[in-house]
């Protein structure tokens, strides 16, 4: 007779409940977190470049010099005002301190005496805006240095050694970008979005986007070497596109 067959082989598979990552790729733009505008605060002619172009700059670094001998001038004439100032201002001190004991005994009218204490008061208000001129004028001296309101990087040169700049035009003289950490701007369409609102709610019990990770992909493929987090999603979704706009920091 012949031999039966043997039994047939089986694998076993055990079924196991896991998380599944959601991954949704989509493209984005590079974006500094924060970028400064660096302006002419006074009129001058600018005498050289103090940074290289394309270069980290600290803030508070000068960046570029402007010629400061007018602003020196100015100082010069506020501080001999200031000095006028107080000059007559103790002059007419001297006035009213004299006039206290005549007015007394009728040596003077009080006419006489009140028209002393207006000159002193106008005498010291004269000092107190000659003081406020000097204090101008060292502040527009000051900004012949052009420092960068913040960290980063600064690029080019937006004028050259002998250009006229101007405060009332604010000329614009080179712009400052901070780049870490970076923002990545994208967007996501509505029923996308709506998929990912879900799965964080069910993961989070209804939460933010603070969680949701992000990892950048450069355009040559390789993935960058640090990840960041989902920090801003819009609430208006773009009536052209059906897209809502999402921004990461990385």
């Amino acid at each position: 007779a012949p031999e039966s067959a043997p039994p047939p082989e089986v694998s076993v598979v055990t079924v196991e409940a896991e998380s599944v990552p959601h991954v949704i790729e989509v493209p984005g733009r590079l974006q500094a977190i924060r970028t400064a505008e660096v302006r002419a605060r006074v009129d001058g002619i600018v005498e050289r470049r103090l940074y290289t172009e394309g270069s980290d700059v600290r803030s508070g670094q000068g960046l570029f010099a402007i010629d400061p001998r007018p602003l020196r001038a100015q100082v010069s004439a506020a501080q001999a005002t200031l000095a006028r100032a107080e000059a007559t201002a103790s002059n007419a001190q001297q006035d009213v301190t004299r006039y206290e004991g005549l007015v007394g005994k009728q040596a003077i009218s009080q006419q006489e005496y009140d028209a002393a204490i207006a000159r002193l008061r106008t005498a010291q208000a004269d000092v107190e805006q000659a003081r406020a001129q000097v204090e101008t004028a060292r502040l527009n001296l000051s900004y012949a240095t052009v420092t960068s309101p913040i960290s980063g990087r600064a690029g080019r040169a937006a004028v050259t050694e002998g250009a006229l700049v101007s405060a009332g035009q604010g000329t614009l003289l080179t712009r400052v970008e901070q780049l870490d950490p970076i923002f990545v701007n994208f967007s996501q369409s509505n029923a996308e979005l709506l998929a990912v609102r879900r799965a964080l709610e069910a993961r989070r019990g209804g939460g933010s986007s603070g969680g949701v990770q992000v990892q950048l992909v450069l355009e040559d493929g390789t993935v960058y070497d640090r990840t960041g987090n989902l920090d801003f999603l819009d609430l208006s979704i773009d009536a052209t596109t059906g897209t809502a706009a999402l921004r990461a920091e990385i």
